[in-house]
Formats: C-alpha cells, structure tokens, sequence
C-alpha cells in the first residue's frame, strides 16, 4: 500500500491530501490536518472574560465569528439579553468580516480554478500572473477587501482581532463621522459587487458544470430566523432533499451531533449514514427570503445543472457580500444605531452551561462552554464549519480519484484535481484544528 502525501495549496491554514494506493487502484483520499485542539485545551481554568478575545487568534479571518460567538456564550451563561443597539454594531462587524473572507477566497482561492475548469485559461495563474489577468477585476476585489478593514477599523478598533468587542455588547457608540465613512463604504460595495455579479453570470452562466462538482446525497444545516437570511439570530435547521427538515434549538444540538473523546470531528446521530454541508451553499438551500429582490432575478440565470454543484458556492459567496452591503445600509440608518445605553452588568451566574451560536462566512460555528462548581471552565466545545464539511469532502474526492485514476492513471493529475474540489469548500483549517 503505498500512501501518497500532498500540500493541499491556497488554503487557509495547512492540510495535506493523503491517498492510498493499492494495486493500481485508490482505496480512499482524505483531507487530513493535525487536529491540535489547543483553545480547547489551554482555555480551560481561564477567566471567562478573556476568552473571547483570546480565541479570536483561531484565524486571521475568522475573527469577528469566533469572538462573536464567544461573547453569546459567555451571555448565555449570565442569562443576559443583548440590546438592539450593540446587536447592530455586531452585525455590522459581521457583514465586514464576511466581505473581506468572501473577497480573498474568491480573487486567490477559486478564481483560478474556474478559469481553468472552464478553459477560459489554459492554465492556473500564479498570484502576480492573476493580478495582471484582469486589472479592473484585481482593483474591484482589492477594494472589497479594503471595505472590509475599514468597516472593521470603524466599528471594531482596528481591522483584525476587534477590541471592541465583549460580552455584554460592545464598548463603543458610532459617532456621526464612522457612520457616514461606514455609509460610503457599503455603498462602494455594491455597486463593485452589481459589476463582479454581471461579469459572473456573463461568463459562467450558460457553462455547465462538471460531474465530479456534482454534490452526493446531503444534509444543509444553517441558522435560520423564521425562513429568512440571518446570520446573527434564529434556530439552526437541517434540511434533505430541499423539503425535509428538523429545526432546534441551540441548547438541544447534541441530540444531533457531538464530538468524540478523541477529538477527529464531528459525529451525526442519524439513523443512516449522511453527510451534512454548512456554509453559503447550506444558506442557499435553507433561507426562504433574502429581503432583497433583485437576488431572485440573479439566481434564475442559472439553470439546474448548477444548483447542486458545489461550484455554484462561488456565485452564492457574491450575493452574500451584496447582501450584507445591503443590509448594511439598512443597519447605518436604524435609529437604535444612535443610542448611547451602558453595557449591562454580568454578575450573577445563572447557568453552569453556555452556547453561542452564529453562521461565520464558512458556515455554522458553534461554542459550548462548561463551568465547575467553582464557576472555572472546565470543558470547550468548538464547533467549527470545516470540521461539519470534512465528510462530503473526502467522499466527493475519493470518488473522483478513483474514477480519474482508472481513467489515467496519472497521480499528479489527481492530486492537482481533486484539489479544486477541496477549495470550492472554502475550508478554513486554521480555525477546524486550532
């Protein structure tokens, strides 16, 4: 048996493609990453209050989210409400974080591998090659990316690793100056975000995706508020076959998965064996209404073949970013915005377990945190989106290195394919082992 070990390329965090061979024939291919467990482990013993500023170091993108999801814990815990004013600032924190990671995944993750699974290249541009490939295209991305910082600078302190955040709400009100910038800034991502989406759909809509893109039979979960788009709010949902669904609460997700002592990713207590996707795609197939109309118009430009392939999270990840814009706007002129209120006090300990829940840009992240008696975390739990994703992932390429591999027995095309599948996930390693 021989195993064949590979960097799997422009990836957040670092992974490796392992294959085993067996008599000219692939047994199995996984994703594989040392799977440290670290913020689970160190954070113990910990004061509750730092926390969430310390798991934001999980990831360089990821950081709204995990902080985020870190302060609904630790108010879970305290049985505190969060006011409408400091939920606005979160989510606009939010909408910037996802900007941002939505834009570099895009321009230098999956961007090159479209234009080479459509032959609009005929071959996979290196990072100064694709900024020269399409200037207007590089400059629009760019400042996407730029939007994002400085949304996370105004509202945040600084553009990565917030220090305005904490439990209870945020420690800063907008002035007049942060909210007009902040109004500008959104509407500079629309209208780049109407243009990407028309390039998108000129290029790639009456293409056909390929088969080995092609998702398997798939649980979606995602956070839902009431069938409609939100990533901050609502009760998480599984969904098969775009009808079946189960829908909980956050306090009741272990009657659906859970972790093993051994730490290798998330088990689903379902009676037969499935894979369950989280991410945009999973939002896709989850959310009802978008509030906005023109995404209807957008998504009917493509046809079937499209709406099962995992290719078409690319497409989805622009209309989240226009989304977010959009609700941005909306959010910048809430009146609730202006209130200047104090954060309400967290002394009193009311439940020895909390559990935050928010849809960071890859998908559902989920933190538990358990106290002893002596009100100390004694036990974390961390949720991570890639670590739901990592079974549809391995299953997808190991079917298609196998039927590549039969086809022409070159590894190193293999190797280079099977990947692309992998980056259409957009996984984020950094945060799944942390």
């Amino acid at each position: 048996m021989l195993k064949v070990v590979d960097v799997c390329k422009r990836v957040e965090g670092h992974g490796e493609v392992r294959i085993l061979l067996q008599n000219d024939e692939v047994l199995s291919v996984n994703l594989e990453f040392e799977i440290y467990r670290g913020f689970e482990n160190f954070l113990i013993g910990k004061n509750l209050f730092d926390i969430p500023k310390i798991i934001s170091r999980i990831c360089g993108l990821c950081y709204a989210s995990q902080t985020i999801a870190s302060c609904k814990t630790i108010e879970d815990i305290y049985n505190i409400e969060v006011s409408e004013h400091n939920i606005l600032l979160r989510r606009l924190l939010m909408s910037a974080e996802l900007i941002k990671s939505h834009s570099m995944n895009f321009f230098f993750q999956t961007l090159p591998d479209l234009l080479t699974i459509f032959n609009l290249s005929q071959k996979t541009f290196s990072p100064y090659e694709l900024i020269k490939y399409y200037p207007q295209l590089t400059t629009s991305l760019y400042d996407l990316i730029k939007v994002g910082n400085e949304i996370n600078e105004l509202f945040g302190g600084r553009s990565v690793h917030l220090i305005s955040l904490v439990p209870g709400g945020v420690i800063y009100s907008p002035s007049r100056k942060s909210i007009t910038l902040a109004r500008k800034y959104f509407q500079k991502a629309l209208v780049i975000l109407e243009w990407i989406i028309e390039k998108f759909i000129q290029l790639f809509a009456n293409q056909t995706p390929p088969k080995e893109f092609d998702l398997p039979k798939f649980i979606s979960l995602a956070l839902t508020n009431y069938g409609n788009y939100d990533r901050y709010s609502g009760s998480l949902r599984f969904k098969e076959n775009n009808k079946n669904f189960i829908e909980f609460e956050k306090q009741n997700y272990s009657t659906y998965f859970g972790k093993e002592i051994n730490l290798r990713g998330i088990d689903f207590y379902f009676e037969n064996e499935k894979n369950v996707i989280v991410g945009p795609f999973s939002r896709f197939n989850i959310v009802e209404n978008y509030g906005i109309d023109e995404i209807p118009t957008y998504l009917d430009y493509f046809n079937k073949s499209w709406k099962n392939n995992i290719l078409f999270t690319n497409f989805i990840r622009l209309l989240e970013m226009y989304i977010e814009s959009y609700q941005g706007l909306q959010i910048l002129d809430n009146p609730s915005l202006n209130i200047r209120e104090k954060l309400p006090s967290l002394n009193s300990i009311k439940n020895l377990d909390g559990i935050g829940v928010i849809e960071a840009p890859r998908g559902v992240l989920i933190h538990h945190y358990h106290l002893n008696k002596s009100n100390y975390v004694d036990r974390i739990n961390l949720f991570i989106a890639t670590e739901f994703n990592l079974s549809l992932i391995n299953d997808m390429i190991t079917k298609y290195a196998q039927e590549l591999f039969e086809r022409t027995g070159d590894i190193n095309l293999v190797k280079k394919k099977i990947q692309m599948i992998i980056r259409a996930f957009d996984p984020c390693i950094s945060c799944a082992t942390h």
